[in-house]
């Protein structure tokens, strides 16, 4: 994902600059609006192939999703028991295990004591803290029911959290065997396969078509061998840097989509993702262009996120949102563009939602059940087809000689 460099003021004036990761600068600049931010510049950084500084923001200064779920429920927690914002943010801070995020934690807090409100202090830091949570945080200062919005955006942020850990847990062993498969046939076009195709060559015997390719194929990985193995790991880095580029993402996510199974997938992973989070802002009392603004830029397939933030616009100038959203068929099923119509038409929008994220929940939970057995046979396939060629192109010329002793 291309990373841009920012310069921004905030709801008092003051100046905010970072940087932050987005599929483009529109997409920066409505993640920066709402969160209450108005983006004077916004530059794309170019990436270097070895670009160490950016390595070291990435390994360094993360927080990743549980540790924003455990802060969101104990921020939850601490202001029920009746404690002030300030002295609750500076209680957690000798709790957290990372030091960036403890950091940005104790400077909020200060914020908040010089008289800034929750919202606005946590949205000088986006790389911490989402445009749904700073929305969210600050409906709730506005209603003046903060601890418990924290304890829906918990529940919100446990249900993401969930629907990540159970695809990372799922796609586990397909990758697990994949590289396996690859390691293993390197060692064997190496290492195994020069013994067995130099016998063939001591006989000096007509070979098949089929052996010759084999051998063929091995020899260059025998003579070249390292050099297989860095052409091989710079095609791979190569396509990862192309991958994170605005054309690279957009290519890669549109393939993706319509490849068998994984596009099933991520559709409905994307839709159980935007229908949870979009019900629940709609549920904080955010206005639906707003929600639909701060959802378009939390999913992870880049035409959904086109898709909601185009959406967005429409609904501006008062196109109903279920005619904005039939306009892409190939992402948003039957089904959620009818709730949405249904929640439009009886003005329980927020209620239907909830239930098409708990159907596309359950959904994604048994997809991911059932992933291993759908992959298997793939792999079975493609593991005998592979092992099935070398069989006959390698028996066939020991057949030929038997013959001819």
């Amino acid at each position: 994902m291309p990373t841009f460099s920012y310069t921004a003021r905030n709801r008092d004036g003051g100046t905010v600059a970072d940087t932050l990761d987005s599929s483009s600068r529109e997409a920066l600049a409505q993640t920066l609006r709402a969160q209450g931010l108005l983006p004077t510049s916004i530059v794309e950084k170019q990436r270097n192939v070895l670009d160490l500084n950016a390595l070291f923001k990435r390994v360094f200064s993360h927080v990743s999703l549980v540790e924003k779920l455990i802060f969101i429920n104990n921020l939850a927690v601490t202001l029920r028991a009746g404690l002030p914002v300030s002295k609750a943010l500076n209680l957690l801070t000798k709790q957290m295990p990372n030091p960036y995020f403890r950091g940005i934690v104790g400077s909020v807090a200060r914020s908040v004591e010089t008289g800034k409100s929750l919202a606005d202090s946590m949205s000088e830091y986006p790389r911490a803290f989402t445009p749904m949570m700073t929305n969210m945080v600050r409906v709730g200062e506005e209603t003046g029911d903060l601890d418990k919005t924290l304890e829906y955006l918990g529940t919100q942020i446990a249900r993401d959290y969930n629907l990540v850990r159970r695809t990372k847990g799922a796609l586990t062993y397909p990758a697990v065997v994949f590289f396996a498969l690859i390691v293993i046939g390197y060692l064997m076009f190496a290492f195994v396969l020069p013994k067995l195709t130099d016998t063939f060559k001591e006989f000096g015997t007509e070979l098949p078509t089929l052996t010759k390719i084999i051998i063929a194929m091995v020899d260059i990985f025998a003579r070249y061998s390292v050099l297989v193995l860095l052409v091989f790991v710079a095609i791979i880095s190569v396509f990862v840097y192309w991958k994170r580029t605005a054309t690279g993402r957009f290519v890669v996510h549109r393939v993706t989509l319509h490849i068998p199974v994984i596009g099933k997938i991520i559709k409905k992973l994307n839709l159980a993702r935007f229908t949870i989070i979009f019900s629940g802002l709609l549920r904080s009392g955010m206005p639906i262009v707003q929600a639909l603004q701060i959802s378009g830029n939390t999913m992870t397939n880049v035409h959904y996120q086109r898709a909601l933030l185009e959406a967005s616009d429409k609904v501006k100038v008062g196109v109903d949102l279920v005619v904005a959203l039939e306009k892409y068929p190939g992402l948003f099923t039957p089904m959620v563009t009818q709730m949405i119509q249904v929640g439009e038409e009886s003005g329980t929008m927020e209620k239907v939602l909830a239930e098409v994220s708990n159907f596309y929940e359950t959904e994604v939970d048994d997809t991911m059940k059932n992933l291993s057995s759908i992959i298997e046979p793939v792999l079975v396939i493609i593991i005998g087809s592979v092992v099935g060629v070398l069989a006959v192109g390698l028996i066939l010329p020991i057949y030929n000689i038997g013959q001819n002793i």
